[in-house]
């Protein structure tokens, strides 16, 4: 995971601890990705609805990070 960039916008590195509680604002740059993906057409109605839900009710970064 090292090198990618996190919920938070920033980079992962060996330092990084993904097991942080994510924020309601990591959650909801995760639901824009994720929107901004379906209108791309990278994801179904159905991965959408699916990812949403999850998105909403991650509560680490990891979580988060795993869904897009």
């Amino acid at each position: 995971m090292s090198g990618e960039i996190s919920p938070t916008g920033k980079r992962s590195g060996p330092g990084s601890s993904p097991e942080l509680r994510a924020s309601h604002a990591d959650q909801d740059r995760v639901v824009d990705v994720l929107r901004i993906a379906a209108g791309d057409g990278l994801l179904t109605a159905d991965e959408l609805d699916e990812r949403l839900e999850a998105a909403l009710s991650a509560r680490t970064l990891s979580a988060l990070t795993a869904l897009t």
